[in-house]
């Protein structure tokens, strides 16, 4: 069988895969039967109603461990301000095709869905090619953490390469991800009479200070740059006219190679004092990999051969499913993907046709060596 990607991108970004809820099952429903026919062996993972994992495996020529390609098929909501295009797919005459997950990342699926699709029929194909498709990812990689936590096997993997959106640049890695809540208690009392009362507010708000003048430590990573922290929501009491007796707080830690997620947890629990209940909402690793690398070298040679003059190394600011799928089965991972990495989660988003295209040659070339 053969296959187009810019239709199989159309078909796609046509099942509304809006996380939350999810209800990816429809978008790996069609990706199942596809590569079922064009003779891949399945493995699907359910993990919650209406949500699913497919891990495809194609047979190489030689021996040795898998070529992997990872991507996920929820999308982010569309937000309050109206589109002036289909959300939910539709192509242009200016070479684009827009809508909801085009470029962050159903295009990037199709691609290398595409690609694999013609190493089966053509039998050009070097080693294994592994094809691990999730859900879930737009909040906190639900689905490769799913993945993980019911010990779902993964092949041996020689290279990832994750289709998130690069605009076809060499990405080598990006931060790390660290969301934790802190909630803060106090005594409640007739806001008349405050002196009665212990406001959790108030402690919430110090909180907040104290972390925007937090050190985090580290060095700067090359790429990467500096870690972040943010404190991205505040909000607590109950009443107009009495002492709140509960805040809470969300954080962002955004870390580098070489920082210790653990250590960051108890430098924040030390500033804050103890004095709020922390739980940890998503723990996402730094992902970084060397530029001298073998396989970085043969990834940067298939991008020379299409037309991709620029193989710098760049860092992505956003995390992927490889934070999780690599630590899975380790090995050397690179970001490359059609889609305009300013375009995820836009009103209008959209994905240049000819860097699909593009994707698709550069996968099929990596899938032969």
């Amino acid at each position: 069988m053969s296959i187009d990607a810019i239709e199989l991108t159309q078909r796609l970004l046509a099942v509304d895969t809006t996380n939350p809820p999810g209800a990816e099952d429809a978008a790996i429903d069609l990706l199942e039967a596809i590569l079922g026919e064009a003779g891949f062996a399945l493995r699907r993972h359910r993990f919650s109603p209406g949500r699913s994992n497919l891990v495809a495996h194609l047979a190489g020529r030689r021996p040795g461990p898998a070529l992997a390609f990872t991507g996920h098929l929820d999308t982010v909501p569309l937000g309050d301000t109206a589109w002036s295009r289909h959300p939910l797919g539709e192509i242009d005459a200016d070479g684009r095709i827009y809508g909801r997950g085009s470029s962050d990342m159903k295009g990037g699926v199709a691609a290398f869905v595409t690609a694999a699709i013609a190493a089966a029929r053509t039998g050009t194909i070097g080693r294994d090619v592994v094809l691990v498709l999730t859900a879930g990812e737009e909040r906190g990689c639900e689905g490769a953490v799913a993945m993980r936590r019911d010990k779902v096997e993964l092949p041996e993997i020689g290279g990832w390469v994750v289709a998130e959106p690069t605009a076809n640049r060499l990405g080598l890695g990006h931060k790390g991800a660290l969301f934790l809540k802190l909630e803060f208690t106090g005594r409640t009392a007739h806001s008349a009479m405050p002196q009665l009362g212990d406001n959790a507010v108030y402690r919430a708000a110090q909180a907040a200070l104290d972390i925007r003048d937090l050190e985090l430590g580290g060095d700067a990573h090359p790429v990467l740059g500096s870690p972040t922290r943010n404190v991205s929501l505040l909000q607590g009491g109950h009443a107009i006219n009495a002492v709140p007796d509960r805040a809470e707080l969300v954080m962002d830690i955004r870390s580098v190679p070489g920082m210790d997620h653990d250590t960051l947890v108890e430098i924040v629990r030390q500033r804050t004092g103890r004095q709020a209940a922390l739980s940890i909402l998503y723990d996402l690793p730094p992902v970084w990999t060397n530029e001298q690398d073998a396989f970085v070298a043969r990834c940067r040679a298939a991008l020379s051969k299409h037309g991709c003059r620029d193989t710098s190394p760049i860092g992505m600011p956003f995390f992927t499913d490889a934070a999780i799928l690599a630590a899975m089965a380790p090995a050397p991972v690179v970001i490359i993907g059609p889609g305009e990495p300013a375009q995820a989660h836009r009103t209008d988003e959209w994905c240049e046709m000819a860097e699909i295209e593009r994707s698709v040659d550069i996968y099929r070339t990596l899938i032969a060596d």
